[in-house]
């Protein structure tokens, strides 16, 4: 029995469209590193602190970890809406650690980007031919050169973001936990950030870094 095309331009649609599904820019956790040393603990209250000048992705960050950090039981705040987006930046160790410990924060949750590479790269342009047999006329003129179309080439940015985060304990400064992210875009949407802090949060899990 023979499939009606109408049916059949429905099922390669869909398909076109499951298939690119997720398709767009992403972030993914390449490595990540924690102190075996230390055991398990549970921390009453974490701080999520985003570094860099760009207050929009700041606040992306530093919500997306910060909501899914409380999807999993815990406490916790971002910087900027507890501090104020220039918390920090006057570099005096001693006053953040107070500051942290004024408002019950045993923890804080670093985001920074490390690097950006870009890389300019040439796509060549695709050639197309059709008609080729030649006559005399206008016809034979108009099919010849038919043929000849095509495609230009252009010029593409590859971008490579390297992000990192880090867990402290805020009453010893010590490190506790370090991972390092990829993603393929300078802009991130909510998406993206979601799909980072899921990343982070759920490592420091499967970790036994912090405890629910």
């Amino acid at each position: 029995m023979k499939t009606p095309i109408g049916s059949r331009i429905i099922a390669v649609t869909l398909l076109l469209l499951v298939s690119t599904m997720g398709c767009g820019p992403s972030v993914h956790l390449t490595a990540s590193w924690y102190d075996a040393n230390e055991p398990p603990a549970r921390y009453a209250k974490i701080l999520v602190l985003a570094i860099g000048k760009d207050l929009h992705k700041r606040q992306l960050a530093e919500e997306a970890m910060r909501d899914e950090l409380r999807n999993h039981g815990f406490v916790a705040a971002s910087s900027i809406e507890e501090y104020g987006p220039s918390f920090g930046q006057d570099k005096d160790s001693i006053r953040m650690s107070s500051a942290l410990l004024e408002r019950g924060f045993d923890a804080a949750l670093t985001v920074r980007v490390v690097s950006v590479d870009e890389r300019d790269r040439w796509v060549p342009g695709t050639v197309y031919y059709g008609p080729m047999g030649y006559y005399r006329g206008f016809y034979g003129y108009y099919y010849r050169v038919w043929g000849y179309y095509g495609d230009p080439g252009y010029h593409v940015t590859d971008v490579r973001v390297l992000l990192e985060s880090n867990f402290y304990r805020v009453t010893t400064g010590s490190l506790l936990w370090s991972g390092q992210s990829e993603a393929f875009t300078r802009n991130p949407t909510p998406e993206m950030a979601a799909g980072y802090a899921k990343n982070v949060v759920g490592d420091l899990l499967a970790k036994r870094v912090i405890q629910p």
